[in-house]
């Protein structure tokens, strides 16, 4: 699998410094107060026991546990999200929150009130895989420091840019193209035409109009489509950290906001021709939830949608459509959706625990190829053995009745959501895993880039407090007008100088010279 220049991404995985397990268990104390209870650790994390067993029950961690020598006490909480802060007023925490979202505003506040320690003096000694990463790919060490130079967090971590999750694809109807004998779109133009043929050209032959567009439930157009298409107009510059920033990069090499740009307007104006022409749902805003998208999807009446992987739609239907990864715009923009290699937050050390080098030495094995292919795969012969010398689950994993990735989600920890501290696998070695034949796109190289890969910027506590209260009314106010702009209850011509205006008073200047802010300080680093 190809990967991307250092100088381009900084995404090119090279040899790591392996760490032998055993290692994790004779770690050295990074402290001087240790305690007597130091040789094993208590982590919370999130309560995945309707997938798959406890983690105390789990066969990867137990054989970690005999491998290394050091026990772990799981605390698995449901709803942690709702639950995390709360947890921290209590006397005694857990040593770390494993696999636990925290936002940047989040680590800045409670590693600056003390209740999570910084790692930064302890990484090149107890974690050397990870800082071997770190000085092979500069931005992971920017992207996880906070403003007061303190590390508090260990993410998880895809060096390799295809891992499924990262982009944000088009997924078309292959049978409907074939059956109308198209080709796949490649631009704004030919995506509108295609969508116009499938419904009105009776694709699924049931002999009712009841054929969709783009399609999927109610409230997903922002997250997705839209991302996309602003893409294809120009605004996926900074990749998708800036367009989730609300930022991009002008062809001068001035950073923008998105919301107020004329390319937005733009977008807006192609949903609404889409919408208003019957190419995209009718429920795009209300009226159908994930359960009656696939629903429908079983049914046969999805033309296109759009996510980070194909399994969302359900496994059923999945085979029915045709990844895309760019569309070019009117102006021949056109961008990859994707996110760097700094993912979110896997491990956060507490105050409360005596041992902190030790932990980071259990957990940076997660970081070496073979930690990486351990945690993904497991053991030969027990859970994958090698098929033309290639590693491919066992039977009982592949024939899981809810799919081979929650099959192997009964065994493993690391094949499902998302959030550990460890390198995911080349999604190659992930698809051959699960019998898949790697994916080869004709549409995903160096040439689709963003022209500047925007990483994560932990913000400053003044720059919180000020974003929160920004953001908090741009997007309940930018939400409202995506509604009125597509739907046609706002004209572009009368409504978007309002529009403007109203942003600028919510503080669209202000975001803007943020943004600037830390991507500059982001570059001194």
């Amino acid at each position: 699998m190809k990967k991307w220049k250092t100088s381009l991404l900084g995404l090119t995985l090279s040899a790591v410094v392996l760490v032998s397990l055993s290692a994790c268990g004779s770690g050295d104390a990074s402290s001087e107060d240790k305690s007597g209870d130091s040789k094993g650790f208590t982590l919370l994390s999130p309560d995945h026991s309707a997938d798959h067993p406890k983690n105390e029950d789990l066969w990867m961690w137990k054989e970690y546990e005999k491998k290394t020598g050091v026990p772990i006490t799981w605390q698995e909480t449901k709803d942690i999200n709702e639950k995390k802060n709360l947890l921290l007023s209590e006397s005694k925490l857990p040593d770390a929150f494993y696999q636990v979202y925290w936002t940047s505003d989040e680590l800045v506040k409670y590693g600056g009130q003390g209740m999570f320690q910084p790692i930064e003096d302890l990484i090149e000694k107890h974690a050397p895989n990870f800082n071997k990463l770190m000085e092979e790919h500069p931005e992971i060490r920017k992207s996880i420091t906070a403003p007061d130079g303190h590390i508090y967090f260990l993410p998880e971590l895809s060096i390799d840019p295809q891992i499924m999750g990262l982009t944000f694809r088009y997924y078309i109807n292959q049978e409907w193209l074939d059956k109308l004998g198209l080709e796949k779109p490649r631009t704004t133009e030919e995506l509108k035409e295609v969508l116009t043929q499938f419904v009105t050209k009776d694709p699924n032959g049931n002999g009712k109009a009841d054929e969709q567009g783009w399609y999927m439930n109610s409230g997903e157009l922002p997250n997705s489509f839209e991302k996309l298409l602003m893409a294809a107009y120009g605004m996926g510059t900074g990749g998708r950290t800036g367009i989730e920033s609300s930022v991009y990069f002008e062809k001068d090499g001035s950073m923008q906001l998105t919301l107020n740009s004329d390319r937005m307007k733009d977008v807006w104006k192609y949903e609404a021709d889409l919408y208003q022409n019957g190419l995209m749902s009718k429920n795009s805003f209300a009226g159908a939830d994930g359960d009656k998208w696939r629903a429908d999807a079983a049914n046969n009446t999805v033309g296109l949608w759009t996510w980070v992987s194909p399994e969302f739609i359900g496994g059923s239907v999945q085979d029915k459509y045709t990844p895309i990864n760019v569309i070019a715009g009117p102006e021949g923009d056109q961008s990859l959706v994707i996110n760097g290699p700094v993912g979110t937050s896997g491990l956060v050390i507490t105050k409360d625990c005596k041992d902190p080098g030790k932990l980071l030495e259990w957990t940076d094995y997660w970081y070496s190829q073979e930690g990486s292919d351990f945690g993904y795969l497991g053991a030969e012969d027990v859970t994958y053995h090698k098929v033309d010398d290639k590693n491919v689950y066992v039977d009982k994993i592949l024939n899981y009745d809810k799919g081979a990735q929650l099959g192997a989600y009964q065994y493993l920890d690391n094949v499902y959501g998302g959030g550990y501290p460890y390198l995911n696998p080349d999604q190659a070695n992930r698809d051959i895993a699960q019998g898949l034949e790697p994916i080869q796109y004709d549409d995903f190289n160096e040439d689709v880039m963003p022209e500047k890969m925007l990483s994560p910027v932990m913000p400053t506590p003044e720059e919180s407090g000020q974003l929160s209260t920004i953001m908090t009314d741009m997007n309940n106010y930018v939400e409202q007008s995506r509604v009125k702009f597509v739907t046609g209850e706002w004209n572009f011509t009368s409504d978007w100088d309002k529009y403007v205006k109203q942003l600028k008073k919510i503080g669209a200047d202000k975001l803007l010279e943020i943004r600037r802010t830390q991507y500059e300080r982001y570059d001194k680093e």
